[in-house]
C-alpha cells in the first residue's frame, strides 16, 4: 500500500496502435527502456505480503523467510540460494528465438454487462515466433483508486522483458479503478477483479490471434494489485461468470500486500505507521466482518486455487507494528490456510527489498524475488 493513497495515476485512453520489431531473445533487456519514474503505484499506506527470506526494496518495506504449502517452512537461506542459483541457470537456458516482436496497446476488451467500457483496455506483447506461449497478465497497483497498465512499462524496465526472455507472451490491463475515500462506492474491488476476468476471458477467446495456450495464464499482481489476482485465483466465480474454466490460470504471484484476510489485517494495522489507511479499506470492503470476506481471498478456498506465489517485503518483520511484520504475517496467514486445505502455496519475505524496490528492480540480474517467482513457477506440474 502507499501513503499516496489519493493519486491517480490513470492516463487517457487512446487508440490502438501496433508497433513491430525484429527480436531476439539478447535483445530483451535493452527493451523497454524509459525514465524510471516510480509510477507503478502502491496500495494504500503499504501493501503487505508474505512469509519470509531475504532481500530489500524501496517502494515501501520488507524481512525473511519462506513458506510452502506443505505445511513446513523452508529455510530462508536455502531457498536464496535457490532462486539466486535458477537465475544463473535461466541466463545460460535462454533459448534464442528470432521472430518478430508485436505490440498492441490500448485493444478493448469486453467488459462485465452494464459496465462502462472506457477503463475496458489492455496491452498485450508477444514474440511472433510461430510458437504458442504461455501468458502472463500484470496487474497493476494503486491502493485500488489509482494506477495505471503503463506503470510496469514506465517505472519497471526489466519487467515485461524478463517475461517475454522466458517466451511468455505479456499482458496488462486497464479496470475500473475503485471510488475514492469520502464518494460513493460505486467501484468496489470485487468489481475490478470481474474486469479483470473479463478481459483474461477475451484474451483467452483471441489466443489463437497472440499464440497463446489456453490453460497456462500466470497472474501477477503487484501490491493492490496482488489482492486483485489473489482473489480471483482463488474466487473461480469470477472468471466463470466471464465465461471461462477457473483452470485456464497455472498460477497467481502476489507482490507485497496484506488484505488476503481483510479482517485480520485490520488488526494487524491498529495502533501501526499504516492506520491511517484503515478508513480506505473500511470504506472498500465494508465495515462489518462478513462484507469484508466478501473481498478476502481467504474466505473462498474451499474449491479450486489456483498454485500461489505471496511475496512480502521490508525490513524488521519480527517487529511488532512494522511494515515489515504486517506484510510478513499476513502473508504466512493466508499461505498456512492454503496449505491447510491442500493447495500449493508458498511465501517469501525479502528484508532486503522495499516496496518500491520489489517492482522496479524485478528482472534484474541477481534478483533474489525475480529468483523465487522464476523457481516456483518451474516447480509447477
Amino acid at each position: 500500500m502507499s501513503n499516496n493513497t489519493e493519486k491517480n495515476l490513470s492516463s487517457p485512453v487512446v487508440e490502438p496502435c501496433i508497433i513491430v520489431s525484429h527480436w531476439t531473445t539478447a535483445m530483451a533487456r535493452a527493451w523497454l527502456l524509459p525514465a524510471l519514474a516510480l509510477s507503478l503505484g502502491c496500495a494504500t499506506g503499504h501493501s503487505p505480503g508474505v512469509s519470509e527470506t531475504t532481500q530489500k526494496s524501496a517502494i515501501e518495506e520488507s524481512s525473511p523467510d519462506v513458506e510452502t504449502s506443505a505445511p513446513e517452512q523452508g529455510d530462508a537461506t536455502s531457498l536464496e540460494e535457490d532462486a539466486t542459483r535458477n537465475e544463473s541457470e535461466n541466463e545460460n537456458e535462454s533459448v534464442v528465438h528470432t521472430g518478430e516482436l508485436l505490440k498492441e496497446t490500448n485493444l478493448a476488451y469486453t467488459p462485465p454487462s452494464g459496465v462502462n467500457g472506457e477503463m475496458a483496455t489492455l496491452d498485450i506483447t508477444w514474440l511472433d515466433d510461430g510458437v504458442t506461449k504461455p501468458l502472463v497478465v500484470l496487474v497493476h497497483g494503486g491502493s485500488w483508486v489509482g494506477g495505471d497498465k503503463s506503470n510496469f512499462e514506465s517505472a519497471a524496465p526489466a519487467f515485461i522483458p524478463w517475461w517475454l526472455d522466458r517466451g511468455y507472451a505479456v499482458a496488462s490491463v486497464n479496470f475500473r479503478l475503485a471510488s475514492k475515500l469520502g464518494t460513493p462506492k460505486n467501484v468496489l474491488p470485487t468489481d475490478q477483479v470481474s474486469d479483470i476476468a473479463h478481459a483474461i476471458a477475451w484474451l483467452h477467446a483471441q489466443r489463437d490471434t497472440f499464440s497463446i495456450l489456453p490453460d497456462q495464464i500466470v497472474l501477477v499482481g503487484y501490491s493492490s494489485g496482488a489482492h486483485l489476482v489473489a482473489l480471483l485465483g482463488a474466487d473461480g466465480t469470477y472468471l466463470e461468470e466471464a465465461g471461462v474454466e477457473e483452470t485456464i490460470l497455472r498460477a497467481t504471484v502476489s507482490l507485497d500486500v496484506h488484505v488476503y484476510d481483510v479482517p485480520y489485517a485490520l488488526e494487524l494495522m491498529v495502533g501501526t505507521d499504516v492506520e491511517q489507511n484503515i478508513p480506505l479499506i473500511n470504506h472498500l470492503f465494508g465495515e462489518t466482518e462478513e462484507e469484508q470476506l466478501t473481498g478476502s481471498p481467504i474466505h473462498h478456498i474451499d474449491g479450486w486455487v489456483a498454485p500461489t506465489l505471496i511475496v512480502s517485503v521490508d525490513e524488521d518483520p519480527a517487529v511488532t507494528g512494522s511494515y515489515g511484520h504486517i506484510v510478513s504475517e499476513a502473508a504466512k496467514n493466508y499461505v498456512s490456510a492454503l496449505a491447510e486445505k491442500g493447495h500449493v502455496a508458498q511465501a517469501f519475505h525479502d528484508i532486503t527489498e522495499s516496496h518500491t524496490t520489489l517492482a522496479t528492480g524485478f528482472g534484474m540480474d541477481g534478483d533474489a524475488v525475480t529468483g523465487t517467482v522464476d523457481t516456483f513457477l518451474n516447480g509447477l506440474p
